[in-house]
């Protein structure tokens, strides 16, 4: 799984190039299904709740917050050199202003059914 750090702040203050950012990162996301790596996965809105037990923790968009998560991606890989190799051609890691999480999702023996 890839899990899309960025600066959250830079995401207000410019619409116009998050806008931008996204475009192209479909791009990059279609070029990884094209090669079958792609699983899925999604962009993220900045506004959110941390929630515990008792109550709201907090109301987003997070003002404290320098960075939040603005999407994932489930990715096929070998090995996590393969993973780290795919996360390396996103554009925005190559030129800095992104940092792309990369964790192995953990398999489990028995997963809960959903009914539904």
């Amino acid at each position: 799984m890839f899990i899309i750090r960025e600066d959250v702040q830079r995401l207000r203050r410019f619409p116009e190039e998050h806008q931008k950012r996204i475009q192209e990162m479909t791009r990059w996301v279609e070029g990884l299904a094209e090669s079958g790596n792609y699983t899925g996965g999604d962009a993220l809105e900045t506004a959110g709740r941390y929630v515990s037990k008792e109550a709201v923790i907090s109301d987003g968009p997070f003002i404290e917050a320098k960075e939040c998560i603005s999407g994932f991606i489930f990715m096929n890989a070998e090995n996590m050199q393969q993973a780290v190799s795919i996360d390396q051609t996103c554009p925005y890691v190559a030129d800095g202003t992104t940092v792309i999480e990369v964790r192995p999702t953990l398999v489990l023996d028995h997963k809960p059914q959903v009914n539904g």
